[in-house]
């Protein structure tokens, strides 16, 4: 345990940091899971679906993977490029299955 109090304060901050960046892993993890199945499943509406942000007939936004990207490279969670790539990752992998479907 740190003794002097600026390294108490920085201990603080960093647990702090760390929980909110666990949050937003965590959005994205949900995120990738759900839009894994839908690709292995062959299901392209719920692919699209998860991928994209959109808003709901409620009126409440819902996450897409997209968006849970942006939301880690802006909060510095991620890195810039890290993100470009895995957003084109998903895109890539979306748009095999939008073709494999009209074959």
């Amino acid at each position: 345990m740190p003794i002097i109090k600026s390294a108490k304060k920085a201990l603080k901050q960093n647990a702090k940091k760390k929980s909110r960046n666990d949050h937003f892993k965590n959005l994205y993890r949900e995120s990738r899971v759900a839009f894994e199945k839908a690709i292995k499943a062959q299901d392209l509406e719920t692919a699209k679906k998860v991928f994209v942000w959109e808003k709901t007939p409620e009126g409440k936004n819902t996450n897409g993977l997209q968006s849970c990207i942006d939301k880690l490279v802006k909060k510095n969670i991620i890195e810039k490029n890290n993100g470009s790539r895995k957003k084109s990752l998903f895109a890539k992998k979306l748009k095999e299955l939008e073709l494999s479907k009209k074959s």
